[in-house]
C-alpha cells in the first residue's frame, strides 16, 4: 500500500539498527530532541515509526559517547524526562483586568417613519486594542496518536504556562479540552474523539485534563480529526458558553481521513472536509491549527490518502491542504506549520493570545420589531479580520425605510442594532420607531387672479394661458370643526402657476410646502382664500393655480367655493360653484 514518508533527519546507523529491532521493520524518523544533562552531557532522543506501520513509536536516547539506550530505561534511570522543556507558568486563575468597550455611535435611534420614508444613517463602531470580545472559550484539541508522544509530553509539562499566559489577562477565558485518534473503534483504536472538559475557567481542571493525554494507537497515518471537528461544532454537550467567542486550537502531525463514512461513525451521513468546514462556519467557530514535525510530510496539511489502509469500506477522496483550507474558512483562523516539541508550548501560547485578541469579523445586525424597517446595511459582510493590537474605526451605512401603513393610532416598535464580533454581540444600541397615526387630508384645487386675453401673445402656448381661459378667478375654502374636541391643522400648498407663469407642468413637479399651523376649536370655523395664500407664495395679481392640502388630526367639514367671470367688460353674472371635499387618510 502507498505510504507517506515521515519527516526526517536521517537516523544514525546505530540508532537505525536499535529502532529496527524494536519496531520489527525499517524505522522512519518521527523527530529528535536534544537535552543537556548534568554529569552526562548532551543527549539526543530519537523517535521513529515503522515504515508502512502507521503510528506505533519507538524511542532511544544516544549519549555523547554513542551509547544507545531505550528511551524509557534512560528516563527511569535519570528519574525525570530531560527532553520536556521547563516552563515558568503564569498565575493560575489571574483576575480579568479592565478593558475598553466596543462603542457604537450614535448610541440610540428614535425614528418617526411614515410609509415610504427613507433615511440613510451613518454608524461608527470603534473597536479598541485587545479586540472585541471580552469572553473567549478556547478548546484545546490534540492528536493523541502514538507519533505525538514528544509533543504531548511538552504540552503537559507546559500546561500551566499556557493556561496562565499573562497576555490573556484582559479577557475572561474558559478552557475546554479534548483529543482525537481515529476509526475504526474499538480496534485498532479505543476511540475517535474524546471530549474531556467543557469550557471552564477552572485552570486546575483544565491542567488535569491535559495531563491525562497519552500517546497511543492511530494505526494508519491519516486520523479522525474531521469527526472531532464535526462534534465540536454540532454536539450541544461540548458546552460552549453562549456569549463567548469560540476558538478551537487544533494541533497534530497527520491529515484526516476524508470521508469518514457512516458505517464507522453511525451518523446519518458521511463526514467530509467540506461538511466539517460548513459545521464550523455555521457554529461561528474560529479554528487555529498547529502542524508539528513529528509525523507525516505536511502534517495536518498532508495527503490524507497517503496511508489510509484502516478504512477498508470507505475509499478516500480527500486532498492535501486540509488544515489551511479549514482555518481559512473560519473567522480569523490560522495555520502554523513546522513546529517541533521544543517550540510547541510557546507556539500554542502565541497563537491562542492572537486568536483571543484578534477579531475575525465585525458586522451589524438589526434585531427585534424594528428590523423590518432596515432595508440594507453596508458593508453587509462587515469588516475583518482585524488585528488585536490597534484601534479600528469602522463605518457602516444603514438605510431605514417606512414599511408600515398608518393606522388609527400611533404604532410603536422597539429593537436594537447589534455589533456582532465572531458570533458574539459586543455592543448594541436601542432603536425606537413610531409609525404616526393616519391624519385627515382635504385636498383642494385653487385658482386665483386674472388671466387676460393678451397673455396668449405674451406667453405663447407653454405657460399660464394653457391652464384656464381668460377671466377672473377666486377660490374660498370653508373649514368647520363639528366635533367636541379641538383640531390640530397644518396647511400645505403646491403652486403650479404663479403670476401667469407655469412652473409645475409635467414632467416638472413642485413640492407641497407647509406654510401655516393652527388649532381650530370645537364648533368653530375658518376660511382660506386667495388673499390667505399670500402666506404660502407671493403670487401677484396674475393667475395662480395650485393644490392646497389641509391636514387635520380630526375629521372636518370642508367645502370649496370657486367664483369666475369673463373679466372686465364681460356680460352676464359670474359663475359660482361649490362642492364638499372628501377626506383622504394618510400620515
Amino acid at each position: 500500500m502507498p505510504t507517506k514518508k515521515r519527516k526526517t533527519p536521517t537516523l544514525p546507523a546505530a540508532v537505525r539498527d536499535h529502532l529496527a529491532g524494536i519496531l520489527g521493520g525499517d524505522p522512519v524518523s518521527a523527530g529528535h530532541l536534544e537535552a543537556r544533562v548534568a554529569g552526562v552531557g548532551t543527549v539526543t532522543a530519537y523517535h521513529a515509526v515503522r515504515e508502512g506501520g502507521g503510528n506505533d513509536v519507538a524511542s532511544v536516547v544516544v549519549a555523547e559517547d554513542g551509547t544507545v539506550t531505550p528511551f524509557a530505561e534512560f528516563v527511569a534511570t535519570l528519574g525525570h524526562d530531560p527532553f520536556v522543556p521547563v516552563f515558568v507558568p503564569g498565575p493560575v486563575g489571574h483576575p480579568v483586568t479592565p478593558r475598553e468597550p466596543v462603542t457604537i455611535d450614535p448610541p440610540r435611534n428614535d425614528w418617526r417613519l411614515d410609509q415610504c420614508d427613507r433615511y440613510t444613517e451613518t454608524i461608527t463602531v470603534t473597536v479598541p486594542p485587545n479586540g472585541t470580545t471580552p469572553k473567549a472559550d478556547v478548546y484545546l484539541l490534540a492528536d493523541t496518536t502514538a507519533s505525538m508522544y514528544p509533543v504531548l509530553e511538552a504540552v503537559k509539562a507546559g500546561a500551566d504556562a499556557i493556561l496562565g499566559d499573562p497576555a490573556l489577562g484582559a479577557f475572561d477565558v474558559a478552557w475546554g479540552v479534548g483529543n482525537y485518534r481515529d476509526f475504526p473503534v474499538p480496534t485498532p483504536n479505543s476511540y475517535a474523539f474524546q471530549h474531556q472538559l467543557s469550557p471552564t475557567t477552572d485552570h486546575t481542571a483544565a491542567a488535569t485534563a491535559i495531563g491525562t493525554w497519552t500517546a497511543a494507537e492511530g494505526s494508519d497515518i491519516s486520523e479522525g480529526q474531521l469527526f472531532a471537528l464535526h462534534e465540536l461544532a454540532t454536539n450541544g454537550s461540548i458546552g460552549w458558553r453562549p456569549d463567548s467567542k469560540k476558538i478551537v486550537v487544533w494541533f497534530g502531525d497527520a491529515p484526516g481521513h476524508d470521508p469518514i463514512c457512516t458505517d464507522l461513525t453511525g451518523l446519518a451521513s458521511a463526514i467530509t472536509e467540506a461538511s466539517a468546514t460548513a459545521d464550523l462556519v455555521g457554529a461561528e467557530i474560529t479554528v487555529v491549527a498547529v502542524s508539528t514535525t513529528t509525523g507525516t510530510t505536511g502534517a495536518l496539511d498532508g495527503d490524507p490518502q497517503g496511508d489510509a489502509h484502516d478504512y477498508t469500506t470507505c475509499p478516500g477522496t480527500g486532498s492535501a491542504g486540509q488544515a489551511t483550507r479549514i482555518t481559512a474558512a473560519t473567522p480569523g483562523g490560522t495555520h502554523t506549520t513546522g513546529i517541533d516539541p521544543a517550540d510547541i508550548v510557546a507556539t500554542l501560547s502565541a497563537v491562542i493570545a492572537a486568536a483571543v485578541k484578534a477579531t475575525g469579523n465585525v458586522h451589524l445586525e438589526a434585531t427585534g420589531d424594528t428590523a423590518q424597517f432596515v432595508e440594507s446595511i453596508t458593508p453587509a459582510g462587515g469588516y475583518g479580520p482585524l488585528a488585536g493590537d490597534e484601534t479600528h474605526v469602522l463605518t457602516f451605512e444603514v438605510v431605514w425605510v417606512g414599511t408600515r401603513a398608518c393606522g388609527e393610532r400611533d404604532q410603536q416598535f422597539d429593537g436594537t442594532i447589534d455589533v456582532v464580533a465572531d458570533g458574539v454581540v459586543v455592543a448594541s444600541k436601542t432603536v425606537h420607531v413610531v409609525v404616526p397615526k393616519c391624519r385627515f387630508h382635504y385636498v383642494v384645487e385653487v385658482v386665483c387672479g386674472t388671466r387676460s386675453a393678451k397673455d396668449d401673445d405674451e406667453h405663447g402656448d407653454r405657460s399660464g394661458p394653457c391652464a384656464v381661459v381668460p377671466g377672473r378667478y377666486a377660490t374660498a375654502v370653508l373649514i368647520d370643526n363639528p366635533s367636541t374636541c379641538p383640531a390640530q391643522i397644518e396647511k400645505r400648498f403646491a403652486p403650479l402657476v404663479i403670476d401667469g407663469k407655469t412652473i409645475g407642468r409635467e414632467p416638472d413637479v413642485v413640492p407641497a410646502k407647509p406654510f401655516a399651523k393652527l388649532e381650530l376649536p370645537a364648533g368653530h370655523a375658518t376660511m382660506d382664500d386667495c388673499c390667505a395664500l399670500d402666506e404660502a407664495v407671493d403670487h401677484g395679481k396674475g393667475l395662480l393655480v395650485g393644490v392646497l392640502d389641509i391636514v387635520s388630526d380630526r375629521a372636518l367639514e370642508v367645502r370649496v367655493v370657486h367664483t369666475a367671470d369673463g373679466g372686465r367688460g364681460s356680460v352676464g353674472a359670474p359663475s359660482i360653484t361649490t362642492r364638499s371635499v372628501e377626506a383622504r387618510r394618510a400620515p
